[in-house]
Formats: structure tokens, sequence, C-alpha cells
């Protein structure tokens, strides 16, 4: 994952905290249910990577 500010990094983490929530429009419209369990692991990755800053 490239490098990212700070602030971006967070918002998307706010982003994506929301698309995992009860109820999110995303995960109940956009995936077919029987993916959800792994696009749900796959956005938790993502929040992983945002979590940690790359050393370059």
């Amino acid at each position: 994952m490239p490098e990212l500010p700070a602030s971006l990094r967070a918002s998307a983490r706010l982003a994506l905290d929301r698309v995992l929530q009860d109820g999110s429009e995303m995960a109940t419209g956009w995936v077919d249910s029987a993916d959800a369990d792994q696009w749900r692991q796959e956005v938790r990755q993502i929040l992983e990577a945002l979590a940690t800053p790359t050393d370059h």
C-alpha cells in the first residue's frame, strides 16, 4: 500500500468501519451473501494496513 498522510488513513478507516457495521447498505446491497465473509475479511485486512504507516 502506498504511503498515505495520517489524515487520509484516518478518514479511510472511518469509512471502512462504517461499511462493516450491521445494517450497512454496502454489506447488504452490494456484496453477495455467499461472499460476505470473505469480503469482510478483506476489508479488515485493508483496515490493518491503514493502521500501520509504511516505513520508506
